[in-house]
C-alpha cells in the first residue's frame, strides 16, 4: 500500500509499520477522534476484491470472539477504499524479539503455548481458522502473559499449515530448549495428531502445570518437615 509513518488514513495517523506483504499492511496507528494507540490491519486489495471481502468476513468474524489471550478487534470496515480492521494496540513485545534477546524457561514457554493454544481454541469454536501460529504474531505483556495477532490476509488463499496443536508443538520447541519429560510427551503426541483441537492440547499442558506446581510444593514440605525434624533431634540432643 506504501503508507508511511506521519500520514493520515481515515481517522488515524500512522505511527510505524509493523509488517507489510501484498495481502494486508498492518500499521501502528493513533487514532485521532478517540486519542490512544490501535494496530490497523488493512487489506492488500480495493474492497470489492474476494480476499478484501474474505477479510472484512474473517475480521467480524473474530471480532465476536472475546478471549484474554487474543487481541481484540474493535471494528472492521471499509476506508478509503479500502478494508480496514482497527485492533488494539498490542500489550508489552513481540515475541519474536523477546527470542532474539534470549530463550525461556520451560515454566514460562508452557504457560505462554497454553495461552495461545486457548485463544486458537476460542478462534476455532467462532469458525475462524488461526493464523500462522509464530513468534512475530504472539506479544508478550509485563506479567508473562501471551496475546495472540488472529487476523491473517493470507488466509483462504493459501493451503492450511499443519494442524494446531502441531503448530504449537513447533512454537514449544522454538521457546525453550529445557523440556521437562511430561512436557515433551504432550509435545510428541501433539506432533503425531492426538489431540482434536488446540483446546485439547491447552488441558494437556494446564495438567502438567498442575503437576508441576503439586510436586514443587509437595518438596518444599518435605524439604521443610526434614528442617524440622533435624531441629528437633539437635534441641532433644542438648537436653
Amino acid at each position: 500500500m506504501g503508507v508511511e509513518p506521519g500520514t493520515v488514513f481515515g481517522d488515524y495517523r500512522i505511527e510505524a509499520v509493523e509488517r507489510e506483504d501484498a495481502a494486508v499492511a498492518v500499521l501502528l496507528a493513533h487514532d485521532l477522534r478517540e486519542g490512544g494507540s490501535v494496530v490497523l490491519h488493512i487489506a492488500g486489495e480495493p474492497a470489492g476484491e474476494l480476499s478484501a471481502i474474505r477479510f472484512l468476513e474473517r475480521a467480524q468474524r473474530i471480532g465476536s470472539v472475546e478471549h484474554p489471550n487474543l487481541l481484540a478487534i474493535h471494528d472492521a470496515r471499509t476506508c478509503e477504499g479500502r478494508v480496514v480492521a482497527v485492533t488494539q494496540a498490542p500489550p508489552g513485545r513481540r515475541l519474536d524479539a523477546l527470542l532474539a534477546e534470549n530463550r525461556f524457561g520451560s515454566t514460562p514457554a508452557v504457560r505462554i503455548a497454553r495461552q495461545v493454544a486457548s485463544a486458537v481454541d476460542a478462534l476455532e469454536e467462532a469458525g475462524a481458522s488461526p493464523p500462522p501460529l509464530t513468534p512475530e504474531r504472539i506479544w508478550v505483556d509485563d506479567a508473562g502473559d501471551a496475546h495472540l495477532d488472529g487476523l491473517d490476509g493470507r488466509i483462504g488463499l493459501t493451503p492450511p499449515a499443519a494442524s494446531s496443536s502441531a503448530s504449537l508443538a513447533s512454537l514449544i520447541g522454538q521457546l525453550t530448549a529445557k523440556v521437562p519429560p511430561a512436557v515433551g510427551t504432550v509435545v510428541i503426541r501433539a506432533r503425531e495428531g492426538a489431540y482434536l483441537s488446540a483446546g485439547q492440547f491447552a488441558d494437556e499442558l494446564r495438567g502438567v502445570e498442575i503437576s508441576a506446581a503439586q510436586r514443587r510444593r509437595r518438596n518444599a514440605l518435605s524439604v521443610v518437615v526434614i528442617a524440622t525434624v533435624i531441629l528437633v533431634a539437635i534441641l532433644l540432643s542438648a537436653l
